[in-house]
């Protein structure tokens, strides 16, 4: 029975670690690079924002708000 709670332990570990690791390589890396970029506004920069944002229902072509609080 330890020796199958010691394989489970391992097991758990091993994956914890793949996943560390993995997510150390790819992700922390595009944080560094293409992300900070993003952040700062040198990638889709050309972006007006006021076309991406979500529009309130009273901005939206064709409604018409019969009620509003």
């Amino acid at each position: 029975m330890d020796q199958f709670f010691g394989f489970v332990f391992f097991l758990i570990m091993a994956l914890s670690g793949f996943w560390c690791l993995t997510f150390l390589v790819a992700i922390v890396p595009y944080w560094l690079g293409p992300g900070v970029a993003e952040l700062n506004g040198k990638i889709n920069a050309n972006v007006d924002p006021e076309e991406v944002r979500f529009k309130k229902l009273y901005e939206q072509d064709g409604i018409e708000v019969l009620y509003q609080k």
